[in-house]
């Protein structure tokens, strides 16, 4: 493994390469964050980038991971569902709105691959196989959300991010690069 990387645990290169090129883009970034040559809009934007970043590289130690124990067969039987041909109702429960039904039943495989997973899919699996615990979950959920939050569509006015947004998203990052390093 070469000793200029910040992920030497990380065993396939590309990937490897791939986290030591945001990092190092991370870095080059945050002294524009602090600086005087730039409004409190500018330094927001800067952050909101970093943040983007941080989260990828914590989606993609996430995904070595998933990709090291999982195979594209366990996430189709985790994607499964089952699907009704035939259905009849037996029996409506008014108060609640549900039905008692009764069909053919067939168990459908999913549509996903791991490459196709997001960050909340990959985390939400890796809980359930309890690769990843409930505090870890819960971080990187919140850092998913910060990441998400740049999304301007869906709110009234643009999310300023703060030196403690990007102060929690590096905590949340190191307790994840912490937790595969040493899996």
């Amino acid at each position: 493994m070469s000793k200029n990387t910040h992920f030497d645990f990380i065993d396939n290169k590309i990937l490897r390469k791939n986290l030591d090129i945001v990092f190092e883009h991370i870095l080059t970034l945050i002294p524009f964050t602090e600086s005087n040559d730039y409004n409190e809009q500018a330094k927001s934007s800067f952050r909101k980038t970093i943040i983007i970043h941080t989260a990828s590289i914590v989606e993609a130690l996430l995904f070595s991971v998933l990709n090291k124990k999982f195979s594209d067969q366990n996430i189709k039987d985790h994607y499964s569902y089952w699907k009704i041909k035939g259905k009849k109702v037996l029996h409506t429960v008014e108060k609640d709105k549900l039905e008692i039904v009764a069909g053919n039943y067939s168990k459908e495989v999913g549509k996903t691959t791991k490459e196709k997973m997001n960050l909340g899919q990959i985390v939400d699996f890796l809980k359930e196989k309890e690769v990843v615990d409930t505090n870890i979950y819960k971080k990187v959920d919140k850092l998913r959300n910060l990441r998400n939050e740049q999304h301007i569509g869906s709110h009234k006015t643009i999310k300023s991010y703060t030196k403690a947004n990007l102060d929690e998203a590096f905590k949340i990052a190191r307790t994840v690069k912490e937790l595969i390093s040493n899996l």
